[in-house]
């Protein structure tokens, strides 16, 4: 069975020279690594060495199911990696001499875009090394956020969010780089001036993307976690509570809240001046 490339990366390529089919049996060559150096073109900054390990062990096992791409240097004698840099190091792994590898004739501009696109089919980008190469793109290769909406077919909403987590704080950026911080807790921080402070807390207290929501919604981003989900637990109550509360308060003519969890809790009365509060302890004692 022949091996080809993810559809909308070879359709890339397509565009640089219609002539090429990318059929790994006919057009791919074994380049040597001593000869392959990587360009300032790489969108990924991170790369975990657990995956890379099992990577390489896959590639010892199955061999590589999909070839690197190159272009070649300006000397002509070497080449330099557009897209495939994780094949290219866990190949390094193991200390093979020849990769797999399809070589192609592309300027900077292409050869970048080609290098997001193919990090973006796999879906393991971190957030911030994709909004970077969106920005590389548009401060580099004058894209608008109309065309890059078209070549990686995502949203232009999606890519004007991602851009905007760019003007988070380093360390807040670092967080999310690392994993330690989804996309969703970054788009709760951007703006925010206490955003390191925030990143922090929900680093060291494991806080989910909904709790940091509800925080932004309350506008009370010092409350605790306890706190805070007694809140919670007040605000959901069931049909049956909420249900007595009002016939309760329609009996006493004021205000009353029933706080219930696991059976317990208590009955809060609101009074606004004396008066009213002896008219309530009257109609309790009358039962």
């Amino acid at each position: 069975m022949k091996k080809r490339l993810g559809k909308g990366l070879s359709a890339l390529i397509d565009d640089v020279d219609n002539s090429i089919n990318f059929d790994v049996e006919e057009q791919a060559n074994l380049i040597s690594l001593k000869k392959i150096h990587l360009a300032n073109l790489q969108v990924r900054k991170k790369f975990n060495q657990e995956s890379l390990e099992q990577l390489s062990k896959s590639i010892k096992n199955n061999g590589l199911v999909q070839p690197i791409i190159l272009r070649k240097s300006k000397n002509n004698d070497d080449f330099e990696l557009i897209a495939g840099e994780r094949r290219l190091r866990a190949t390094r792994i193991l200390k093979l001499d020849k990769i797999l590898s399809i070589v192609i004739n592309v300027d900077d501009k292409k050869a970048f875009e080609i290098g997001l696109i193919e990090n973006l089919q796999r879906d393991d980008l971190s957030p911030v090394e994709e909004a970077e190469g969106y920005k590389r793109l548009i401060n580099e290769f004058s894209y608008t956020q109309e065309q890059l909406s078209e070549v990686v077919s995502k949203s232009r909403s999606h890519i004007a969010n991602l851009l905007r987590i760019l003007q988070l704080p380093e360390k807040v950026k670092k967080y999310i780089l690392d994993g330690n911080l989804s996309l969703g807790h970054a788009r709760c921080l951007v703006g925010y001036v206490g955003a390191v402070e925030l990143a922090e807390r929900i680093v060291k207290e494991g806080l989910s993307v909904r709790y940091v929501e509800r925080l932004f919604h309350q506008k009370d981003l010092n409350i605790n976690k306890e706190n805070f989900d007694k809140k919670k637990t007040i605000k959901e109550k069931d049909a049956d509570t909420s249900l007595l509360e009002k016939e309760l308060s329609l009996k006493l003519g004021v205000k009353l809240t029933i706080n219930d969890k696991n059976n317990k809790g208590n009955i809060k009365i609101e009074y606004r001046n004396i008066d009213q509060r002896e008219k309530i302890l009257n109609k309790l004692r009358r039962g």
